[in-house]
């Protein structure tokens, strides 16, 4: 039976829209009562870490973040451990909704004006073409930003992606230099089960593990791969890094981890940490004759309203939104600024530029022995509400990827570019009805699941700029989808493998899987055998243009013209401004960009911290301005991550700048094939460097694919 609300140690407040909504009418009644359950369950509400606006702002802070989302929440929680320094973070959407936190619901708070910016593609003249050729691009409109409506999958990309990076000019930032900023966030609940410690670690404030449930359908794809001759493994960011599995994801208790659940919601009741919601950041002040940042523009209410900065702002807002608040700025390409009559303060080529995203084609198969029953029912509804368990503690196909090579990929096997995304099997919405064995032989509907193709190392670039001065106003976005003709050459090839995947003996036999018949119909070429030609045809029509936008605030040295970010992420040429997000990456990782884009934010706070040498004294040294001790100050020496590790590293610019000190040469850094390496018992006994540790008592409570 349901049970009433339980009652927590803080009153419950509802958050956020309600989803039953977003489900078809005939589905509305059941819908809104498992809602009204969900609501009330302490472990999903966490009504006593959740994040208060602030109904009144100080004058100015020491910080001022941007953008709350998957990387922007990250920073302000880290920079806030230190109780010396005032933290503000803006953003523009509300507290991420009770709701979110059900991984079946994943695809719930798309497409609404209050959680997603629901932004669309400029006209594509190779792309979308059954849509006219705008693509849609969900992203997410809350704390927690993407994190809230991803499908959670925890996928890092490869060494070589990284270490493109440092040769391309990104020094500082090769495989080895960021693993550690990995694991540092990093809460693995299954090492020793199918997931290496020379890859993983625990002690972090992600949780990441794979989901309890996934559909027998997604067990059996991953046969079908090993009969195709894909190596089986339970960890594509480990060894090996090819082949089929059920991916981690960022969850635990059998609900989703946002950025803002992981790392601000630990942080909620610090003195020094400020959090002002539906307020959009605009722009940001710059002194024009000291090129210096003074202040933070934002928008609540209505009102256009501004915030004065001490040290430094941050800017968060995402791919998209980050290079048009630098347009705004007066901060980007001179030719741009003068169209809009923005007075150039700094000139700036590269802000907005280098647009990129995978993309790939959206494939339909029917199951034809699998009869289309829902898989919510109340059985299934029972069995989270009761016990976190079943189809609603997982995201259904979802979680299944596969990582492979192309003939088109890098010689050695190393930098594989073909990516497998699954669809079907969701636990989203239903009326309850259990059908019984009489009724399921009824059904004359078969299921249908989708298979997405998805080329890994696009070559097309695209661009963003300004549509209006306006900031409410979206960007003008043009991601330039099959410019390079090389990655419908890989699509072709990708999607060829679908087909022989469906073709397997176990997903023929037991499924009667098959091409959708129908789909696709406006190619030819198609059937049961269908030409290359077809698939072009189709990757053009069925685009899959995923959610994983990156490199318009490019990072790189003062020599490239096109870098918006020098290597410790300070805009070029302008005093006390970092960008800390997706936009910041030279090229798209092969793989999901959650997780890159977190560790991004945990460098870009620890570059910040190390910069102002008052972050080198202990906690203690330092005292509390705010008057008495918090979580901030008496707490954080023994949270994973937490201020206490920067006061012990002694770290200061000479370490971190690697446009200063560029022959600094990190020769003792932990290398994941050596298990002797001499320096781990050195750093594992360090004190207060405690952030690896798989202690619970001594952990914080932690609350797209």
């Amino acid at each position: 039976m349901i049970r009433a609300a339980e009652a927590c140690a803080c009153p419950i407040e509802e958050v956020g829209p309600a989803m039953a909504g977003s489900c078809p009418g005939q589905f509305l009644l059941f819908m809104s009562i498992l809602e009204s359950f969900i609501n009330g369950r302490c472990d999903l509400a966490d009504p006593c870490n959740r994040i208060k606006s602030r109904d009144q702002l100080d004058d100015s802070y020491d910080f001022v973040v941007v953008g709350g989302g998957t990387a922007g929440a990250v920073v302000a929680a880290r920079l806030s451990e230190n109780p010396q320094w005032k933290v503000l973070l803006l953003e523009a959407g509300g507290d991420e909704p009770i709701q979110s936190a059900v991984p079946s619901w994943v695809t719930a708070y798309w497409g609404r004006n209050d959680t997603d910016w629901r932004y669309y593609t400029e006209p594509q003249e190779k792309a979308c073409l059954a849509n006219g050729g705008i693509c849609s691009w969900p992203r997410g409109k809350m704390l927690g930003g993407c994190s809230v409506i991803n499908g959670m999958m925890y996928m890092r990309g490869h060494a070589a992606d990284y270490d493109g990076w440092a040769v391309n000019g990104a020094e500082g930032w090769s495989w080895f230099d960021v693993l550690p900023h990995f694991l540092k966030s990093e809460d693995n609940k299954e090492i020793g089960n199918g997931v290496s410690s020379q890859y993983h670690t625990t002690g972090g404030l992600m949780p990441v593990q794979k989901f309890r449930y996934a559909p027998q359908f997604a067990h059996d794809v991953v046969s079908a791969a090993i009969e195709l001759g894909y190596p089986p493994t339970s960890d594509l960011n480990g060894e090996t890094i090819t082949g089929f599995t059920i991916a981690q994801a960022m969850n635990d208790g059998g609900s989703r981890y946002s950025s803002a659940r992981a790392f601000l919601r630990p942080a909620a009741h610090r003195e020094n940490l400020h959090v002002l919601l539906n307020a959009m950041g605009s722009r940001v002040i710059i002194d024009p004759l000291e090129k210096k940042v003074t202040a933070v523009e934002y928008i609540k209410d209505g009102q256009t309203k501004t915030v004065g900065v001490i040290k430094e702002a941050i800017l968060s807002a995402g791919t998209l939104n980050s290079p048009q608040i630098l347009l705004l700025s007066g901060v980007g390409p001179r030719e741009t600024l003068d169209k809009f009559n923005i007075p150039t303060i700094q000139e700036l080529p590269g802000v907005g530029q280098n647009l990129q995203n995978h993309v790939g084609v959206q494939l339909s198969f029917t199951l034809t022995k699998e009869p289309d029953v829902p898989v919510l029912n109340w059985a299934t509804a029972m069995e989270y509400m009761l016990n976190r368990m079943g189809p609603m503690s997982g995201t259904g196909m979802s979680q299944l990827t596969g990582i492979v090579n192309s003939r088109y990929a890098p010689s050695g096997g190393r930098h594989p570019d073909i990516q497998f995304f699954f669809g079907g099997y969701y636990a989203t919405c239903g009326d309850g009805v259990v059908p019984d064995d009489v009724k399921v032989k009824e059904i004359t509907d078969k299921k249908e699941i989708s298979i997405s193709a998805i080329s890994l190392h696009p070559r097309s670039r695209g661009y963003l700029t300004l549509q209006s001065v306006d900031p409410t106003q979206p960007p003008l976005m043009q991601p330039n989808y099959f410019y390079d003709e090389h990655e419908l050459d890989v699509l072709v090839e990708a999607a060829q493998i679908a087909y022989k995947l469906a073709n397997t003996t176990i997903m023929r036999e037991k499924y009667g899987m098959t091409p959708t018949e129908g789909y696709g119909s406006e190619c030819e070429g198609g059937g049961l055998s269908p030409t290359p030609e077809f698939f072009r045809c189709l990757a053009q029509h069925q685009t899959a243009p995923e959610n994983h936008q990156v490199g318009t605030c490019k990072m790189g040295p003062l020599t490239d013209p096109m870098a918006v970010v020098d290597m410790q992420l300070r805009v070029h040429g302008i005093k006390g401004l970092r960008v800390a997000d997706a936009s910041i990456m030279p090229t798209v990782p092969s793989g999901n960009t959650a997780a890159p884009t977190i560790m991004i934010a945990e460098r870009a706070a620890e570059f910040v911290t190390t910069r102002y040498q008052q972050a080198k004294r202990t906690p203690a040294e330092l005292g509390n301005r705010f008057g008495h001790p918090s979580d901030s100050s008496a707490n954080n020496e023994n949270r994973p991550g937490g201020f206490g590790t920067y006061s012990q590293e002694n770290k200061d610019d000479k370490l971190t700048d690697n446009e200063t000190n560029k022959n600094h040469q990190w020769d003792q850094r932990w290398k994941p094939w050596d298990k002797n390496w001499h320096g781990w018992h050195e750093w594992h006994n360090k004190p207060n460097s405690d952030w690896h540790k798989n202690n619970p008592q001594e952990r914080s409570q932690r609350y797209y694919d």
